[in-house]
């Protein structure tokens, strides 16, 4: 047996061992961890496999803007029919896609450039996230903090999902960025450099996206809070507004041509947000300058008065906009598309529906993290952590209300884990190392998830669809599934709004409809040519609408056959094999092939379109 002497230098020469790995080891291990994971989960990209409708969409983009190098047109005609659509992604991730594509092109095959481009960019920014997560961490509790959040993160599947090989859409940039301001002011909470740098990442995720506008508000709200009310930040206020301000405003002269100045959008970068922002900046400037020395009630007068009036003058430029990124749908497309997103639904929700599948495992993990930021906060009672608490507290609360906020929450609740198990000692005769790594095992979020699994499996609500309806549903989107659609001549399809982006992506086909809220009178009218209930209802829209092609795919239509509400429509009818007399079969060389396909008979239609307005009275 070994001697208790023996045992702590054996325990002290393992632990020497690790500290003497350099860090970016470490970090490269993570990288390449959650870099084979996705890609063997799925083969995300690797095979032309997209992960989401949106990576897709997002390489149509790419593909046209290297093809013409327009940098203002950001108008695709391969879906929203012969409007095409005015996408709201911002050129700013366009172009760094389309750098890296160019430049692999240079040795290989555009495809193969492609894919690898699916693979590059998503770990280069999850790479650029886990460092910084890694800095901030060692500079406020030491190294060992740090790779515990390395490892933290790597064992976050809810986390890193939208920085997976494939996910080149723009969601990833803006958690990184938002993540990382927040951690870089946590960390140093007198650096003004620092927080003119986390400014720029703020007013880049805004030009970016407004899925960050919640996360971006809570931030701004209380970097404001801490300078009214700590002067020993207020030149980092300051700092931190000017960026944000200067860098969103650059961004939306960069991307918006003269043209669209006054082409108020609710949903991206426009002129009535810069001047919000600009109103905002400057009450924060009046009450860390001028006001300085005013009472604190004053002070946050000042400020309250410039969000006012960048408010009246958001309102003024487009009154739609007061109701949210949303304000210019149309209410039809809420109710049939967008509030059945699933990014778009509560934890909350799920949980007292009795859907444990993640919610139960994500509120246990939020609340451990809580829990250890309130442990750090009793025993710094510092500034910065009662910064980050709130911070946390509010990201928690979006992800609770709206499933798209899990990334960003999954990411900001590994800070203040890892703090708090890094300050953990030896418990009798386990050693510190020994017991971090067994609350690391148990706490992750891989376990909790797993463990909602099984509370899901025990007291769950039964699901709504099976496992097999799933993967049904699933391989619809496949690109060999996909692409069997190639072999038709060129056309506008009609299908599942879920596949559009999928076969625009794929073929040379172009689509009626695609998961965007930018072509919302096209998922209105592609909804309402497979919900017509009459002949003459379908084929009027169809002749609108200028549609070449008719598809179903067995595995995601049926599903709806089973639905009362589709009773009687055209889409049971295609499920049926009873289709009308102007949409005609066409043969796909696969006698197997999941897609089923009518080609819209023009003569036939206009036959019914006459005969039933002759026969009106």
């Amino acid at each position: 047996m070994f001697s208790d002497a023996a045992r702590t230098s054996s325990e002290n020469s393992v632990v020497a061992r690790f500290n003497d790995v350099p860090t970016w080891v470490w970090w490269l291990l993570a990288l390449g961890y959650v870099g084979v994971r996705s890609w063997n989960i799925s083969g995300a990209g690797a095979y032309g496999f997209f992960g989401d409708p949106d990576d897709a969409t997002r390489l149509i983009q790419v593909r046209e803007l290297m093809a013409s190098w327009n940098w203002f047109d950001t108008t695709t005609m391969k879906v929203g029919g012969d409007a095409g659509m005015l996408s709201h992604w911002s050129r700013l991730v366009d172009l760094p896609i389309a750098v890296l594509i160019a430049t692999f092109h240079l040795f290989m095959p555009i495809q193969d450039a492609e894919r690898l481009t699916h693979a590059v960019w998503p770990i280069a920014l999850f790479g650029g996230l886990t460092w910084v997560l890694f800095e901030t961490a060692t500079t406020v509790a030491g190294k060992t903090a740090g790779r515990l959040i390395l490892l933290f993160a790597i064992l976050s599947p809810l986390g890193w999902y939208q920085f997976a090989v494939g996910r080149i859409d723009h969601h990833n940039v803006m958690i990184a960025s938002i993540i990382s301001a927040i951690v870089l002011i946590w960390a140093y909470p007198q650096r003004t450099d620092v927080w003119r740098a986390a400014g720029v990442l703020v007013g880049l995720a805004l030009a970016v996206g407004y899925e960050a506008l919640a996360p971006a508000v809570v931030l701004g709200t209380l970097v404001a809070a801490w300078a009214v009310f700590d002067r020993r930040v207020e030149r980092c206020a300051a700092g931190f507004s000017v960026a944000l301000c200067s860098t969103f405003t650059a961004a939306f002269f960069a991307t918006i041509p003269p043209s669209r100045w006054m082409d108020i959008r609710c949903d991206a970068i426009s002129l009535n947000m810069v001047a919000l922002v600009a109103c905002g900046t400057a009450g924060l400037l009046i009450a860390v300058g001028p006001g300085r020395n005013w009472p604190i009630r004053s002070r946050i007068a000042s400020i309250a008065v410039c969000a006012v009036a960048g408010i009246a003058i958001f309102g003024l430029l487009e009154p739609k906009c007061l109701a949210g990124p949303k304000g210019q749908l149309p209410p039809l497309v809420l109710e049939i598309w967008l509030n059945k997103v699933a990014e778009n639904t509560s934890i909350v929700a799920a949980f007292f529906k009795r859907d444990f599948s993640q919610s139960f495992g994500l509120l246990l993990f939020y609340g451990i993290a809580l829990a250890a930021q309130f442990y750090c906060l009793r025993t710094s009672r510092s500034a910065q952590d009662i910064f980050l608490f709130a911070m946390l507290a509010a990201i928690v609360g979006l992800a609770c209300w709206q499933f798209k906020f899990t990334s960003y929450a999954s990411f900001l609740c590994l800070v203040p884990m890892a703090v708090a198990l890094g300050r953990l000692g030896p418990v009798g005769e386990i050693s510190a190392m020994t017991v971090r790594l067994a609350a690391v095992v148990f706490l992750n979020q891989t376990m909790m998830i797993w463990m909602s699994g099984g509370v899901n499996a025990l007291a769950g609500a039964p699901p709504n669809m099976t496992p097999q309806m799933l993967e049904d549903a699933r391989v619809c989107s496949m690109p060999e599934t996909v692409r069997e659609l190639a072999e038709l001549p060129a056309g506008l399809i009609a299908s599942h709004i879920d596949v559009g982006a999928f076969i625009a992506a794929n073929t040379h086909h172009r689509v009626l409809a695609a998961p965007y809220h930018r072509i919302a009178n096209a998922i209105v009218a592609n909804y309402q040519i497979f919900s017509a209930r009459d002949p003459r209802s379908a084929a009027a829209i169809l002749k609108r609408e200028d549609v070449d092609y008719v598809a179903i795919c067995r595995g995601l239509d049926t599903a709806d056959a089973t639905s009362p509400d589709w009773n009687g429509t055209l889409k049971a009818d295609l499920i049926a094999s009873k289709p009308p007399g102007y949409l005609v079969p066409v043969v796909l060389a696969n006698a197997n092939a999941k897609y089923r396909v009518w080609k819209v008979d023009r003569a036939a239609l206009n036959l019914q379109l006459s005969k039933a307005e002759a026969s009106a009275p």
